[in-house]
């Protein structure tokens, strides 16, 4: 479509030439001229191709920075619910002065963005997170982590323990932290997903 849209604009073919030599529909072809010539716009750009009337409040860009946000943010304990993520939509688009049609009242980004923004990003999922203490999440780190396998290590090779002597004692079935979290928007597939309580 481009390409027919610039022959067209330069004027080395006519309208049914070049729908013919692009194999494009003659009266797309005529529409998106005229619109390139009304707003000047480039070959390229009055070829994008719009599904139905509606656009994307935000760019490709920015909701792939968007995206690279909240899996940050659920990367270290401070996952995204849904509600979380209409009101941060809101405030962006606001903050930016992106224009938009969300719900100044309740300053918050409609059901239809949250679930046309989903699915457009199917990489992230709603999960259950893993309450996780913050003495735990502090206490996870490569010093504390060194020390433990050190210590692994000296008891081994001073009481030689053998492999049926080992044993997985894990805290499977035992919570923690009381009370059930919110569902959480997370990397899809992921095997663990967590969140500070």
């Amino acid at each position: 479509m481009a390409g027919a849209i610039q022959e067209v604009l330069e004027g080395n073919m006519g309208y049914r030439r070049a729908s013919k030599a692009y194999s494009v529909p003659q009266t797309t072809l005529e529409r998106k001229v005229k619109e390139a010539r009304q707003k000047k716009l480039s070959s390229e750009a009055a070829a994008v191709k719009m599904l139905g009337r509606y656009k994307t409040n935000f760019s490709e860009a920015q909701e792939k920075e968007f995206v690279q946000h909240l899996i940050h943010l659920e990367e270290r304990l401070f996952g995204i619910t849904l509600s979380d993520l209409r009101t941060l939509a809101f405030e962006l688009a606001e903050k930016n002065n992106i224009p938009h049609v969300f719900n100044t009242e309740k300053r918050m980004a409609g059901k239809d963005w949250l679930y046309g923004f989903l699915k457009r990003h199917p990489k992230l999922a709603l999960r259950y997170p893993e309450k996780t203490t913050i003495a735990r999440a502090k206490g996870f780190n490569r010093v504390a982590i060194n020390a433990f396998f050190d210590l692994l290590d000296s008891l081994y090779s001073k009481y030689k323990f053998s492999p049926n002597d080992i044993y997985n004692a894990d805290e499977t079935g035992i919570l923690t932290v009381a009370n059930k979290p919110s569902k959480v928007l997370a990397l899809r597939g992921k095997k663990q997903v967590g969140t500070l309580a």
